[in-house]
């Protein structure tokens, strides 16, 4: 039954149909220029992606900075549908950009004023790869009378032309989540000047009520915050109460579960809804009236770490502003033991400051990047010790009024001061949860 088949084929062989010259060459072309285009963005990696960063690492949020941004971002009743003026130094600015870009990358920020002009230098720390660890960025803002506008963009070591960067930044803003950032600012911000050491603003004081309510609809993006409500409920429901009630002991099971639910595209936005879940129970009261969210637990036990109440509410709290929505949490959040401080209260404390620093390095590392976020719940569902997380405190100063402070340190710049905040940094970086 083959056989017409088969003489057919015989007299007809099939045989490969050699395309025509013309789609050869374009076939050829489209090759080349492929392997051009991959060459010229690994030649732009490498003049763009180092593995230091240009400008010197600033430390994180201490806390006279989330005393001044909660006293810059308060408005009284009274004044929220006035007009409001506000005046901001080069610290200041520092502060407000690395509250903002700390929600949506890790990175170190300098801001400063030069004749006239906004110079600022960023580094973001990218996933380890062959060109480096850090993407740096360094442009001049300025005024004229038409406005403000960009100069000087460098992308690494690579110039971008004026014109180029003034188109190409605005393009970003309006093609990204900072659009709606963007368009809140156009709407309630009246004036912006830039003088000698002051950026002065004049914007109608509602946009703080806006900007929270911005992030206050990023809450409610957090479905999973339930299981973890259930799995703390849970977890208390089981804890002995003659023992106390670890901050491991609470974090551990949380990351566990969430290292189990997450993947690659999920991983950041369930280590917030963590984060979220375990410092309203740290917190009990204090935060949940602040967060979107109905979170009541049956039992409530204090959380320790090193036999200290305090120790794991500077490290939640920390963790929370780094990893959460910082223009709700810096305007609104009662947290007296994280922003007091020599003149009032129980005094000034490093060991404050090295459960701030680890929390705030905690909240980076849970949100940084999907890797990050993976990495950090697979350590996490593993730790069996606050040890892990927290340095140990001890030989850390501690109840210093101001008077004592002066004495020792003189001021937050003075070289004995940066040196007790290099040894507590030091620590931290030594702890195998942060070397990455």
């Amino acid at each position: 039954m083959y056989g017409p088949i088969k003489q057919l084929l015989i007299k007809h062989p099939l045989s490969v149909v050699s395309p025509p010259p013309w789609l050869r060459r374009c076939l050829r072309v489209t090759g080349y220029c492929g392997l051009v285009l991959a060459v010229l963005i690994n030649i732009l990696l490498c003049f763009a992606i180092d593995n230091s960063p240009q400008q010197v690492i600033a430390q994180g949020l201490n806390r006279e900075d989330i005393e001044r941004a909660k006293q810059i971002l308060h408005i009284k009743p009274e004044e929220r549908d006035s007009i409001k003026n506000l005046s901001l130094n080069a610290k200041d600015l520092n502060i407000a950009a690395s509250y903002l870009l700390n929600h949506f990358v890790e990175n170190t920020t300098a801001i400063r004023f030069e004749s006239g002009r906004l110079i600022f230098q960023i580094a973001i720390f990218v996933p380890a790869s062959p060109w480096g660890r850090y993407l740096d960025f360094s442009f001049n803002i300025r005024q004229n009378q038409q406005g403000l506008y960009l100069k000087s963009l460098k992308i690494g070591e690579i110039s971008i032309p004026d014109p180029m960067a003034n188109w190409l930044v605005p393009f970003i803003v309006h093609n990204t989540v900072l659009e709606q950032y963007w368009q809140l600012a156009r709407q309630y911000v009246q004036s912006v000047n830039i003088n000698d050491q002051t950026l002065d603003i004049s914007y109608l004081s509602a946009i703080v009520e806006q900007a929270k309510q911005l992030a206050v609809q990023k809450h409610k993006d957090y479905p999973s915050l339930p299981i973890y409500q259930h799995q703390i409920n849970e977890i208390v429901n089981q804890h002995d109460p003659a023992w106390r009630l670890s901050l491991t002991e609470l974090l551990q099971p949380l990351f566990a579960t969430a290292y189990q639910r997450s993947h690659e595209n999920s991983a950041i936005q369930e280590n917030r809804a963590v984060i979220i879940a375990a410092a309203s129970y740290v917190f009990k009261g204090e935060l949940r009236r602040y967060l979107p969210i109905g979170l009541i637990y049956n039992k409530e036990y204090p959380v320790f770490a090193y036999k200290r109440v305090d120790i794991p509410q500077h490290f939640i709290a920390s963790a929370l502003l780094s990893a959460a929505d910082n223009i709700l949490l810096g305007q609104q959040m009662g947290l007296d033991k994280e922003v007091g401080d020599a003149q009032q209260g129980s005094g000034f404390s490093f060991i404050d400051i090295n459960s701030d620093q680890a929390g705030s390095r905690f909240g980076q590392l849970a949100t940084a990047s999907a890797e990050s976020a993976r990495r950090l719940q697979k350590i996490m569902a593993e730790t069996s010790s606050y040890t892990d997380l927290i340095p140990d405190p001890q030989g850390l100063e501690e109840h210093m009024d101001e008077n004592s402070f002066k004495t020792r340190y003189n001021s937050i710049d003075s070289p004995a001061y940066k040196q007790v905040i290099q040894q507590i940094n030091d620590r931290i970086a030594a702890l195998p949860l942060y070397q990455h």
